[in-house]
């Protein structure tokens, strides 16, 4: 037997908490407000197992996952949540992801979607310092864009992207259109 909801009416960290304390076995699926399907996490013995949104996978999906505000989700115990690759604990990943959070709604006050970033030159660090270069190619693209790419793409979470594009424009291999 399982349950369902949505986002408003219990936050998916207090979901997934009581999923854990519970020491439920199952599925939980989570949707996009349009009913369309943003992820799944699967739970054994209350364990957190695995976790998929979009091309992520892993805690880099759990992360994604956690941001989420609005929409649905289903929890089916009846499917066999399957072997994963998730070896942390569920109360570990939880606590950073609230930190990621926290830290996202930093980043997104400094880094807002529609703000334009500009290539001025330089070499990536790392490889989603080089995915994010490649996304502003000879020109210039929207946070928003490079954010949403990468998570198509399965590059780098939300997270991840912003604080490459920061730590970018602080070495001047990018600027900001519109900062002083």
């Amino acid at each position: 037997m399982g349950f369902k909801g949505t986002l408003s009416e219990l936050a998916l960290p207090d979901l997934i908490e009581i999923t854990s304390l519970g020491s439920k076995t199952g599925v939980l699926e989570v949707f996009h407000p349009d009913g369309e399907v943003a992820g799944r996490i699967a739970f054994r013995d209350g364990q957190l197992t695995s976790a998929a949104y979009g091309a992520l996978e892993g805690d880099r999906a759990f992360y994604a996952l956690l941001g989420m505000k609005e929409g649905s989700y289903t929890f089916d115990t009846d499917v066999d949540p399957g072997e994963g690759a998730i070896d942390q604990s569920t109360g570990s990943l939880l606590m950073e992801a609230m930190r990621r959070i926290d830290e996202i709604g930093r980043l997104r006050d400094a880094l807002p979607a529609p703000m334009r970033v500009l290539l001025l030159g330089g070499k990536p660090e790392d490889r989603v310092e080089a995915m994010v270069l490649g996304y502003l190619g000879p020109g210039e693209r929207s946070v928003g864009d490079i954010v949403d790419g990468a998570l198509v793409d399965g590059i780098g979470d939300e997270y991840e992207v912003l604080r490459v594009i920061d730590r970018l424009r602080v070495r001047g291999v990018v600027k900001l259109v519109g900062e002083e």
